[in-house]
């Protein structure tokens, strides 16, 4: 019983805590992933729009160039129409920074033709993620090549002017040229590390993930691995609890078979001999003889009272569930001598008693059976021969136990019987006063509080009974 109460303490408290962390993990995958994808769709169509951007510039600064020595004006509308897409990207950084109207800024991302699908997810990552080292860097990049654009329309609208104005000199196209390609050249060092951060950016993120990935994994595996580790322990102990419980049920229905067939006749013995006591005292006249007839019929009421009373403790002990309180041994043991005060030839027993512990924490019911059988027995089988009989009943503590012992000069017993006499309804044949239940009664009740019981008996000489019990049941106090 006690076993069976520390393992109850720790076995796992709640099965569901591994199902749970596989929930949270898979639930935390999920997320994460859906996140880490939406980041890199967001970062692809940042480099995609990125392309956009810089084939607007290039070909707006070839638009230009042609402009320049042809003096077309559809080249210089193709020049501003060119221009208005890294312009469009302008206008949205712009707004994305200052957290301007979500039309102004989707606005500004159409002109840089930027595809219609990514316009969200490419304003979510620049809000949620400007701060990040990677995006950062990139956006610097972007704000520097934004002012390298404006020069770049200012560049035109100078041309321009001179060109509608037809004071455009063969010096000032070359230093027109010379500054459009010191820009594009600026521009295209701007792009190259705007498009590098990004690409460093979404490499960190895959490793950041495939780390995530691993480590959530590990989580569910671990967690799916225990919660199958609990499960199987459960299964594996409910099946050793009902094979437990199977062989316990045909050891009781054995037990239930020889008991009722033993108790059957032990029950109807004594009432059969006082029945025929009975006849044969209507036919006696003798006074003396009939008293002795009635010495009889009382031993036979004697014995059928005990085994009444060894039933009842057979139940209560197989029904009543162990309670631990605190038991003085010292009362109990009065109790059961006055209980027996009454037998004849007690008072001829000198009973001894050498208590170095008295009160003890265990489960009174068990402790008054095991006393009770025990004293009894001592009690009962006293050798009549012996000018001097006692009983010595000792208890003292020795390490994690406490010790109980009794013993006396009666009788003694057999060494082939000492491990018989446990057993249900086994009587020595030197044995007509018992019933052969007690002893059994008491082996049940010392295993019930995870004790033990020895004997130590010799013919003629007497027995000596050790009953030892764990101190543990101090704890659950």
């Amino acid at each position: 019983m006690f076993k069976r109460k520390i393992l109850e303490k720790y076995k796992p408290r709640n099965v569901f805590t591994p199902l749970i962390i596989v929930i949270l993990s898979c639930s935390s995958l999920i997320i994460i992933n859906y996140l880490t994808i939406k980041i890199l769709s967001a970062s692809r169509a940042y480099v995609n729009g990125e392309s956009h951007y810089s084939k607007g510039q290039k070909d707006a600064a070839r638009h230009l160039i042609t402009y320049l020595y042809t003096k077309d004006p559809i080249q210089w509308k193709l020049f501003n129409e060119e221009l208005s897409v890294p312009k469009g990207d302008g206008i949205a950084r712009i707004g994305l920074t200052n957290n301007d109207d979500i039309n102004t800024i989707e606005n500004g991302l159409r002109a840089g033709r930027n595809h219609e699908k990514d316009l969200d997810d490419m304003v979510w990552l620049f809000r949620h993620f400007h701060a990040v080292p990677f995006l950062a860097k990139a956006i610097n990049e972007w704000k520097k090549a934004d002012y390298l654009i404006d020069q770049l329309a200012s560049i035109g609208n100078e041309a321009n002017k001179k060109i509608s104005g037809n004071t455009s000199k063969s010096d000032d196209r070359q230093k027109i040229l010379q500054r459009i390609n010191i820009i594009t050249d600026k521009l295209t060092i701007n792009q190259r590390n705007f498009s590098d951060a990004l690409g460093e950016g979404t490499r960190l993120i895959k490793t950041y993930l495939l780390f995530t990935n691993i480590f959530f994994t590990l989580m569910i595996i671990g967690s799916v691995s225990l919660y199958y580790s609990v499960m199987v322990n459960r299964l594996r102990r409910s099946k050793q609890e009902t094979d437990d419980k199977n062989r316990n049920l045909i050891i009781a229905n054995k037990e239930l078979d020889k008991f009722v067939y033993s108790a059957s006749h032990d029950l109807r013995s004594p009432i059969s001999s006082l029945k025929g006591l009975i006849e044969i005292v209507k036919l006696e006249d003798d006074l003396d003889q009939i008293r002795d007839y009635l010495d009889l019929m009382h031993q036979s009421l004697d014995k059928q009272d005990q085994f009444i009373r060894e039933i009842i403790d057979y139940s209560r002990n197989k029904r009543k569930k162990i309670t631990v309180a605190s038991v003085s041994l010292n009362k109990v043991i009065d109790e059961i001598i006055a209980q027996h005060l009454y037998i004849k030839g007690t008072n001829e027993i000198a009973i001894k008693k050498e208590l170095s512990v008295d009160e003890v924490y265990s489960d009174g019911l068990r402790l008054k059976i095991i006393l009770n059988n025990l004293l009894s027995n001592a009690i009962k089988y006293t050798d009549e021969s012996k000018e001097k009989k006692y009983i010595s009943i000792k208890t003292y503590t020795k390490g994690e136990f406490y010790k109980i012992e009794i013993e006396d000069n009666g009788i003694g017993i057999n060494n082939e019987y000492h491990v018989k006499i446990f057993e249900m309804f086994f009587v020595t044949n030197n044995n007509k006063k018992g019933s052969g239940l007690g002893l059994y009664l008491v082996k049940e009740a010392v295993e019930n509080l995870n004790g033990s019981i020895s004997v130590n008996s010799k013919m003629n000489i007497g027995s000596k009974f050790i009953v030892t019990i764990p101190k543990q049941y101090e704890a659950q106090l």
